[in-house]
């Protein structure tokens, strides 16, 4: 994998200023959210950043691309439970280009393992951890992490996203509680790119408690397995 200087995507966008914000509080106010006593569960944390920045990237899908075509199709698991599959999503996960790495979960996770120290050619594949969420679906198992068990994070993929997903909103919307300042709400469209951005710097924040290969996996699967998920599954109305 060829890293490259990862600059802001939205730079020279009229919200750029909303989607900087929005970035800035979405790292510290899920690192506070995610603290108990002062102490905080890396991988829960690092989940949370990945199972934020899957859903965030169907949710802008979603409104950039309202028609849906041949390859994103919803599928129904034994259960009756909907999961959204297509290689749609996978392109707002994975770079297909060079240019689209500064808007994609996987690159900007991947450059922030490398800047924890793990070699650049010792990265997980990708493959493995597609297979992995898909084989879990439906299953007693399902959104957990292929990692080994003593590295799972404390509440299954699904709940920790229902847990911290209206923090997001939050960041997103420019608006917080207590404080009369509006930052400007981020566009949707631009959710994804700040949910991704907003991957790289935990990665880095736990390496000395959770090795970078290691949290690579476990933020990536989540953000696959928060990708495929129905947003009835999520968001209570």
């Amino acid at each position: 994998m060829k890293t490259v200087p990862n600059q802001l995507p939205w730079k020279n966008e009229p919200d750029a200023a909303a989607c900087n914000f929005a970035l800035g509080h979405l790292v510290q106010n899920l690192s506070h959210r995610m603290t108990l006593n002062g102490r905080i569960h890396a991988e829960t944390y690092i989940s949370a950043v990945g199972a934020i920045a899957g859903y965030a990237a169907q949710r802008t899908l979603f409104v950039c691309s309202p028609k849906m075509g041949v390859d994103l199709n919803r599928v129904a698991a034994a259960s009756g439970e909907q999961y959204w599959f297509g290689d749609a999503l996978n392109r707002m996960l994975v770079p297909k280009t060079e240019a689209d790495g500064n808007r994609c979960v996987w690159s900007v996770a991947a450059g922030g393992a490398v800047r924890a120290g793990i070699q650049p050619q010792q990265l997980p594949e990708l493959e493995p951890m597609f297979r992995h969420v898909a084989s879990t679906i439906g299953q007693a198992n399902e959104g957990s992490s292929s990692v080994p068990s003593n590295h799972q994070a404390q509440l299954p993929a699904r709940d920790l996203l229902r847990a911290v997903w209206p923090t997001a909103l939050i960041c997103f919307s420019g608006k917080f509680p207590g404080s009369d300042r509006d930052f400007g709400a981020a566009p949707v469209a631009w959710w994804s790119a700040i949910a991704a951005q907003a991957a790289s710097r935990p990665i880095q924040d736990v390496k000395s408690v959770l090795a970078p290969d290691i949290a690579l996996r476990l933020l990536m699967e989540s953000a696959i397995y928060c990708s495929k998920l129905d947003q009835l599954q999520i968001e209570v109305r």
